[in-house]
This record gives structure tokens, sequence and C-alpha cells, in this order.
């Protein structure tokens, strides 16, 4: 028969490896929101918000911001996917969100 004996892990050994792991996950939270505020910054700098007046469509206004090796038919799809518009419908005062890339 074998008989173990238990070893306790002491305080110290203990104290340092929750202040480990405080430290780890205090890193692992910076390190998100630096990458979120990286990512909201480069988003709103290629962007450009326009407002809707009479007689003003989808197309037109698509078709004045568009880069000019886009198809047009792409940028509006784009526009709708940014904006969440069902259709291509616009009204007056509406604001539309525009990417410049």
């Amino acid at each position: 028969m074998i008989i173990r004996k238990t070893r306790r892990i002491s305080y110290a050994r203990k104290a340092k490896l929750q202040r480990t792991r405080l430290y780890t996950i205090l890193i692992v939270i910076f390190l998100l929101f630096a990458c979120s505020l990286a990512t909201l910054a480069d988003d709103g700098s290629s962007r450009v918000t326009v407002i809707a007046d009479s007689g003003d469509t989808l197309w037109s206004i698509c078709e004045q911001y568009k880069p000019e090796d886009t198809d047009l038919r792409l940028y509006i799809d784009k526009v709708k996917y940014l904006n969440k518009l069902k259709s291509s419908a616009l009204s007056i005062g509406q604001e539309i969100v525009l990417p410049l890339d």
C-alpha cells in the first residue's frame, strides 16, 4: 500500500498565481479595447454622409460619389447594405453614408 502526501500550495504561491491571472486578463482586455478603437478610427475616415434632397435618387448619389474603377451596381449594393436599406427609395432629408474606397 502506497501512501502519498498531499502538497499544499503556499499562500505566497497562490497570491503570485492570482496576480499572474489578473495581469493576463487585464492585458487581454486592453488589447481588445485597443483593437476596437483602431477599427472604429479606420472605418470612419473613408466615408462621407450625404443628405437626400428633392429629386435625388440612390442611383444619382452613388454615381456622383463612387470610385472610378467600381461598378455602379455593386457600389449601390454596398451603400444599401451599409445603410441597412431594403430598397433604393429615398426620402427628403434622409442621411446616406457613402464609402469612398
